[in-house]
């Protein structure tokens, strides 16, 4: 058959209207997956269990896109989600978006000017990035894994998640394994966003100069990063970094977070444009690298000038076992403690131990102030009641008469709290924490709270020179809480413990499995810590693989990686604590 040129177009059209992008009508409706399948020529379609993408789907500024069921969606390379209305998002157990080929990966979700965004329980993972620009959309219970490991350096997006003047909400999630920074944003830009009760762990897996958590401005808002877990990012990945740059201003409060075995804990850079509160943080064991050239300190200070110092509070941490407790450069001039002023919020009561053992330059020191600055630095405990040996652990203007005094009178320790925790039963929670020092303490005094910001008396535990000691809330689980301890002296100094979240119970054990790159996905949603045997099954009941996994209490995401999806029908059979469930395998 001939093909003359008017066919040749039509067919042309025909092809490209197949897989042209689609926009929704900007009609101010709801729309569902199906509806895209419905309406969107070709660009979702749905088989075997799973949606898969094959264009840009933009939901316009009016519209939504409400997803209320565990659904996997598979991205094919180039693709992603545009988001300029609304993304509503909370099944019972998940929603993954993943990538049709994990070799190949996909763009990811980018929001734009979203007016209304709230995303609970999704998965992200093989994408470039979670893109948010001019909005504060809410992430909730959400994971974020294996992102941006196709790209390192894209207009999509560097970190798992990448801000332009964002005031996201991002609470309960998990930045799991992605090959940058877990959360970034510009040095010039203003992000105040909210982070609370997450998990960052293994980020930076490219080992590039990257931390955890990357940013720079604020504006007249507040960044508050209050009671996550920042854990074991690569050799050269910090925890924390706020760098503001080009005349941006930053105030964030740092709060109550675990951070563990990073390249350095936090990392301040400016001057009066830097205003923060570090309190009641434990920072720990922050030398991955092993290069004093290159990290190490709990708390890093730098830039500033002698007319340009931080507005930075130190107050209530535990800082042990890094290369440095404390480092100061330039004219940062951080406010480490202070007694003779009438605000209490700056009055020291950091806890120093074990800094610099592995440091052959400087061996011992907890605070090196390698700047011209006096520094005031009161109220603090320095590992020891001898002014010598506390002498000895800092290195200032007696050790370099070019550096500035440090002001470290009133050396104090109410109490030194070695651990807490927190076990919650349907109708109480246990506390229990060990301590060791305690000299002059009057009493615990135990606090309970169910937004994590504000607290009341839960009870008291009157001091007895005892090493351990327990607690039991008798109030039922129905509800997320947080508990911390008021640690009263006899002066009646205060200090206070990390805070520590108990979720609400959750009643039930769900289970969804799914293909992903030739793997098999499962998502578990367990009611506890517990450890199972997944199996795999063909059709004809024939094993194909076993593992065996221990999971935590809420939503779980397990790769099993050595179990490839074959051809045909399979099954997946959980085996637990009084758990015995088989789920088919979504292709």
């Amino acid at each position: 058959m001939k093909i003359t040129s008017t066919l040749l177009i039509a067919l042309m059209l025909l092809c490209s209207q197949a897989y042209a992008d689609y926009s929704t009508p900007n009609t101010s409706v709801k729309w569902s997956l199906n509806d895209l399948v419905t309406n969107s020529g070709g660009n979702v379609t749905f088989s075997s269990g799973a949606y898969r993408v094959t264009g840009i789907i933009t939901i316009s500024a009016t519209d939504t896109l409400s997803i209320t069921t565990d659904e996997v969606v598979k991205f094919d390379s180039g693709f992603h989600l545009l988001v300029k209305g609304s993304l509503k998002i909370d099944p019972p157990t998940s929603v993954v978006f993943t990538a049709s080929n994990q070799t190949q990966g996909f763009n990811g979700i980018k929001f734009d000017l979203s007016p209304a965004s709230i995303i609970r329980k999704l998965t992200l993972e093989y994408a470039i990035s979670c893109n948010v620009t001019d909005c504060s959309p809410v992430f909730d219970s959400c994971i974020f894994q294996y992102n941006n490991v196709h790209n390192t350096n894209t207009s999509f997006g560097n970190g798992a998640m990448a801000l332009f003047r964002s005031k996201a909400v991002i609470t309960n999630c998990k930045f799991l394994n992605n090959k940058r920074a877990a959360i970034q944003g510009g040095g010039n830009i203003d992000n105040p966003i909210y982070v609370r009760n997450c998990i960052f762990s293994g980020n930076n897996t490219t080992n590039q100069n990257v931390p955890q958590i990357n940013l720079g401005g604020s504006g007249a808002d507040t960044i508050k990063i209050l009671n996550n877990q920042f854990l074991a990012a690569s050799t050269s990945s910090g925890a924390l970094s706020f760098a503001p740059l080009s005349g941006a201003i930053v105030h964030v409060v740092i709060t109550g977070n675990l951070i563990q075995n990073n390249r350095y804990g936090i990392n301040l850079q400016g001057g009066s444009a830097v205003n923060a509160l570090v309190s009641y943080n434990i920072i720990e064991g922050n030398n991955t690298a092993g290069n004093p050239a290159s990290g190490g300190s709990g708390i890093a200070f730098s830039g500033g000038s002698t007319t340009s110092h931080q507005n930075s509070i130190v107050t209530g941490n535990m800082i042990k076992g890094n290369l440095w407790g404390i480092t100061i450069q330039n004219g940062a001039k951080p406010n480490l403690g202070n007694l003779s002023n009438a605000d209490t919020t700056d009055d020291g009561k950091n806890w120093f131990y074990g800094n610099s053992n592995t440091n052959a330059s400087t061996p011992g020191i907890h605070l090196y102030n390698n700047s011209p600055e006096d520094i005031t630095a009161q109220g603090n405990y320095w590992g020891s009641n001898d002014p010598a040996t506390v002498e000895a652990r800092i290195f200032h203007k007696t050790d370099q008469s070019s550096l500035g005094l440090v002001d470290y009178s009133s050396n104090v320790l109410p109490v030194r709290l070695l651990s807490f925790n927190a076990t919650a039963k349907e109708d109480r929670t246990l506390l229990h924490w060990k301590v060791a020092a305690e000299t002059a303490l009057d009493r615990y005094e135990i606090q309970r709270s169910t937004n994590g910001t504000e607290y009341f008396a839960a009870g008291v535990v009157i001091a007895k020179g005892v090493s351990e000691y327990s607690f039991t809330d008798y109030a039922a689980n129905d509800q997320t809480k947080y508990y911390r301890l008021k640690m009263v002296d006899k002066d009646g100094s205060t200090s206070y413990s990390q805070v520590l979240m108990v979720k609400a119970a959750d009643k039930g054990f769900a289970i969804k499995a799914y293909t992903s790159g030739g793997n098999i996905v499962a998502v578990i949603n367990s009611d506890q810590l517990q450890k199972l045997t997944l199996n795999v099954y063909d059709a004809a009941g024939k094993l194909l693989g076993t593992t065996n996994e221990v999971i935590t209490a809420g939503n779980n995401l397990i790769n099993l990686d050595n179990i490839r999806a074959n051809a045909g029908v399979l099954f997946v059979e959980v085996i637990g604590s009084n758990i015995r469930k088989t789920v088919a395998v979504v292709k």
